[in-house]
């Protein structure tokens, strides 16, 4: 017995390609912005990381980051010297050492994504309450459907 095959709605193919075409164009110019800055990708990643739940150990953001613990220690000994993050030896137990934001990592981070949310300010004062009601609902439909694909959704 073969399965049936999906009919594509031509109101869901129509949405679907806009907004593909949208998350493309916003991607190309974050990026663009991005290598713009004087950190990589991979940096501003874990200062983003940092700042969300720093301190936090070299094991644990490899964990966070997907990535080895020595790559993670590389890539920090990199960012150390750039004097966006320190790192601190644990007083109770020498061997643990915590890896934290510095001020000038918070600075980095700010001025890579800080622009984004005039921005949004600005394309969002552009919409009537209406627009902007419908705007708010329709992203947390998304989102609710996102969480329903579950983790292993590409971009979950």
């Amino acid at each position: 017995m073969t399965a049936p095959v999906a009919v594509p709605r031509p109101d869901l193919t129509a949405a679907v390609d806009a907004v593909q075409a949208w998350i493309d164009r916003r991607q190309r110019g974050m990026l663009a912005h991005l290598h713009a800055c004087n950190q990589s990708p991979a940096q501003l990643h874990v200062l983003g990381v940092l700042r969300e739940v720093a301190p936090i150990t070299v094991t644990q953001l490899a964990s966070r980051l997907g990535i080895s613990p020595p790559s993670t220690s590389a890539m920090l000994d990199r960012m150390v010297d750039a004097g966006l993050v320190e790192r601190t030896r644990s007083e109770e137990d020498r061997r643990t050492v915590s890896v934290s934001l510095t001020s000038a990592g918070e600075t980095a981070l700010k001025e890579a994504i800080g622009g984004r949310r005039g921005l949004l300010e600005r394309v969002l004062g552009r919409l009537d309450p209406t627009e902007l009601s419908d705007t708010i609902r329709v992203l947390h439909r998304l989102e609710q459907a996102l969480e329903q694909e579950g983790p292993t959704a590409p971009g979950a």
